[in-house]
């Protein structure tokens, strides 16, 4: 089914009462009776393809086209009415297939692009009312397509990376089923012709393991800070002969890089297997299987970096261990940086596994992280951390990390804010409702029995971490109020399942669209309790200030969504772990015009169970559609509803959104003014900084890492940046004043203050007096060497000269080898850490993550998270 819902013309009418929160009663709109009608399917929908910058052509695509259960839909009206467009499609189509991915053009919406798992895909000039069918190049399937790309500066320009049509279905990309890259220059043109790189390269390349376009690092071409980037840049990680490609970390790949289609190419780095573009940097992993990696040993990878479109690679520097299961790499809010997340296994003797990760802060270097959270929760089926970021406000993110619960003898251990693990939050901080916590790290492998989760939250960028703490008198609903004593800490669900079911929840959803607002599936509980899915308790939490304040809005799970800009929130209860049971169903949608004070009910046609609520990518017009199930006929339910100042980056800047009572609609024209910056202002220790490299943070204070656990870093070796001695440094972005009041030697970012040392490594330096020591040692040598002269010429024998020559023979022998050693020595030392580039990605598979768990995959690689395995 297919619902859409709107809201009555007469809620345009309502204005600001003029009441505080405490003395406000909510006053009912007059909303329609008539229960909203669904669009019935034969099968449950899989996504939804808004298409031109009007929004109102929307494609809902569902299962399988050719069987009984599956069908593509589409609505000229926003969504109001959907008609079947499935008989379009099958008319010259004898197979069974579905459609995979529906696109537009984006500067010319007319032009469609429907992928279908067969043999055809259709090309459309005119939004879907003809369609031609266009076969695959060289008889490929649509089901052999692994990613495709459109160029971001020429969106008619497209990359398919596809298994060879000799391949079956089910074999892995290895030595028997290599992987072509196909580009179509003028791909919403049926006559323009597909070109097969590895054919064009003329057998020198095999095969193509990884890829995208260059231009990704700057779409709008206006890029200061970048080189200036070709176009038709193709960065890509191949292998040369068809027998090399036989590993999951490979050193016979490698990454090369073409302005021409590959009519020629250069190899960047040896020992190259994936790549991604995030923000303006390329990251590439080496496997250190690789002769030329840091550690030449094992099956795991290396993080490389480049800010020249791919030109040139420094090792990223992380404090860690290499024995990493895969990196997460998420986007930070400038787009200029990331975070790192390395996975990795814990083994807990007779105990299953333990899959944990680590977060490493960008920080003002892109090739050094520092270490800002470790044991953060990955769910039961491990595809990514629970680590998400907050939309629409910089340095805010929100995970979930695995702590010991409070030890046998009373005290509390790390879990105790105002114990030895940590301390309550700096003055300027202080509340009613937030903790720091300040010492997480300890051995995972200790854990017995299942893990306590906790949820933290930074407003610094992950410089520091603290609890959520809610106090009853902010608790609206009794099922809500926490478990155990006061003081209650909020417990939100991320990416993962964290229940013996496997079920994922609702989980931290924020929107550019709506800054400030933040919504989430979670529970209250005391200290020595934690996230608890399947909690009595379990609600669902609103924030309208970027996460600092949480009410709870509803009991029970609800899935979400923004609309209007903020204006209009929208939800209805998820099944959850009573998808199955009639409970599990809902009749009704609830909405919001005041930023959750305040909800009205919308009463559907027959009860469902809701799969998503969804809104065109722009979040701007107070549309909605709801998709779910029908609870006996597996059916499709599609519904469409119509329904402050914050510190950031060491800027203060002024957001605006409509007053909370002024119950009216921004509308689709309105846009929203870009954050005003009101000053600069002078840097905190507490809000500002993270700590630096070779640091990790106890007890608030930044504590350095003993040297020998620490790995060579070459940026710093080489004096590129300078490792502050407080263990200091500025968070990534942050533009804050006066930041000598506690980086008195740096100046927050890599470069030293000292007096003709700008921008050197922090290195041991030699006094004058070590040179009038040399020079004494040089003058005592000389004097020695003119006696041993004289004694040679004029004193020594014949017997004595013959000795001394000897013995010279077998020293020279004994320094030349020892010469040839330290010069090999020397060469490989280069080699590794002053090559351009090394690198390497991890495996097969890419995921990409939705806030509110869509299916599908970012095709044009812009997505936030993304996951190298």
């Amino acid at each position: 089914m297919l619902l859409v819902i709107g809201l009555a013309a007469t809620t345009y009418g309502f204005t600001d009462h003029g009441r505080s929160l405490q003395e406000f009663q909510c006053q009912p709109l007059s909303i329609p009776s008539t229960p909203l009608k669904a669009t019935q399917t034969r099968a449950p929908v899989e996504d939804l393809e808004w298409v031109g910058d009007d929004d109102q052509t929307v494609f809902a695509m569902t299962y399988n086209v050719k069987t009984d259960k599956g069908g593509l839909w589409r609505s000229k009206d926003g969504g109001s009415n959907f008609d079947e467009f499935t008989p379009k499609l099958v008319a010259d189509s004898s197979e069974t297939f579905s459609i995979f991915k529906v696109f537009h053009q984006k500067s010319n919406p007319n032009n469609m692009l429907f992928m279908g798992t067969g043999s055809s895909m259709w090309i459309s000039n005119d939004k879907g009312e003809t369609l031609r069918n266009v076969s695959y190049p060289g008889g490929v399937l649509g089901v052999y397509i692994r990613d495709l790309r459109f160029n971001p500066r020429n969106d008619t320009s497209l990359l398919l990376h596809v298994k060879r049509a000799s391949c079956r279905v089910k074999e892995r990309v290895h030595l028997d089923c290599p992987r072509d890259l196909l580009v179509n220059t003028n791909v919403f043109d049926p006559s323009s012709p597909w070109r097969n790189l590895t054919d064009v390269t003329g057998g020198k390349i095999a095969g193509f393991v990884d890829f995208d376009w260059g231009a990704n690092l700057c779409p709008d071409n206006n890029c200061p800070d970048l080189p200036n980037i070709s176009n038709d840049l193709i960065l890509a990680t191949v292998y040369f002969n068809v027998e090399d490609y036989d590993h999951t970390w490979d050193k016979d790949i490698s990454l090369v890089t073409s302005t021409n289609l590959f009519d020629s190419w250069e190899v960047r780095v040896p020992c190259g297997n994936q790549l991604e573009v995030v923000g303006r940097s390329v990251y590439l992993a080496v496997a250190n299987s690789c002769e030329r990696s840091p550690d030449g040993s094992g099956s795991y990878i290396t993080l490389f970096t480049s800010v020249d479109g791919g030109a040139n690679f420094v090792r990223a520097c992380l404090p860690a261990a290499l024995e990493q299961d895969g990196y997460e790499l998420v986007e930070t809010h400038d787009g200029r940086g990331a975070l790192i997340i390395v996975d990795y296994s814990v083994d807990r003797g007779m105990m299953m596994p333990m899959s944990a990760a680590s977060v490493y802060a960008a920080g003002p270097h892109h090739a050094l992280f520092s270490l800002s959270l470790t044991n953060v929760f990955q769910g039961s089926l491990a595809a990514t951390a629970d680590f998400t970021r907050v939309e629409g406000l910089p340095g805010i993110y929100i995970t979930n990390q695995v702590v010991p619960y409070p030890s046998t003898d009373g005290s509390t251990g790390s879990t105790d804010p105002t114990g030895g693990g940590g301390g309550m939050m700096p003055s300027d901080m202080t509340g009613d409702y937030l903790d720091y916590y300040g010492d997480p790290y300890y051995d995972l492998s200790e854990l017995m029995g299942e893990p306590l989760i906790e949820t933290r939250i930074t407003y610094s960028a992950g410089g520091r971490w603290q609890r959520i703490r809610v106090d009853a008198s902010r608790v609206r609903h009794p099922r809500c109020m926490g478990t155990g004593p006061a003081p209650w800490y909020l417990h939100l669900n991320g990416m993962g399942a964290a229940n013996e079911f496997s079920v994922v929840l609702p989980g931290v959803y924020s929107s550019t669209s709506a800054p400030g607002l933040v919504m989430a599936t979670g529970n209250l509980a005391s200290l020595g309790s934690g996230l608890d899915q399947t909690s009595p308790g379990l609600c669902t939490w609103l924030s309208r200030d970027g996460g600092v304040t949480w009410e709870d809005v509803a009991e029970g799970a609800y899935i979400y969504e923004f609309a209007d800009w903020g204006g209009v929130i929208v939800m209805a209860k998820y099944p959850g772990l009573e998808r199955y049971t009639a409970s599990g169903t809902t009749e009704e949608v609830m909405f919001s015009m005041d930023y959750g004070r305040c909800w009205e009910k919308v009463k559907l046609e027959k009860p469902i169970y809701v799969d998503n609520i969804r809104i065109e990518p722009d979040g701007q017009r107070p549309t909605v559609i709801i998709h779910g199930r029908a609870p006996k006929n597996d059916s499709l339910n599609l519904n469409r509803y119509r329904g402050p100042y914050v510190r950031a980056e060491g800027e203060q800047r002024d957001y605006t959104r409509r007053k909370q009572d002024s119950k009216c609609f921004n509308g689709p024209d309105y846009k929203r003014p870009e954050a005003a910056v009101r000053g600069t202002c002078n840097c905190t220790k507490q809000l500002d900084t993270e700590c630096d490299y070779g640091y990790v943070r106890s007890n608030d204070t930044c504590v350095a890492i003993p040297s020998t656990s620490m790995p060579e870093c070459p940026v710093v070796a080489d004096g590129v940046y300078t490792v502050s001695a407080t263990g200091l440094r500025l968070v990534h972005g942050d533009v804050c004043l006066n930041t000598t009041a506690f980086i008195p030697d740096t100046n927050g970012r890599g470069q030293s203050t000292a007096s003709g040392d700008s921008g050197r490594g922090r290195r041991t330096s030699t006094s004058h007096g070590g040179w009038v020591t040399v020079l004494v040692l040089l003058l005592v040598f000389g004097v020695l060497a003119g006696g041993a002269v004289a004694w040679w010429r004029y004193r020594a024998t014949d017997d004595q000269q013959e000795t001394v020559r000897e013995m010279a023979g077998s020293a020279a022998a004994a320094v030349a080898s020892a010469w040839g050693l330290l010069v090999d020595k020397i060469r490989a030392t280069r080699y590794r850490y002053s090559s351009p580039a090394q690198g390497a990605s991890s495996g097969e598979e890419m995921g990409y993550f939705q806030p509110l768990g869509d299916p599908g995959y970012d095709v044009e690689g812009r997505g936030t998270i993304f996951t190298l395995r």
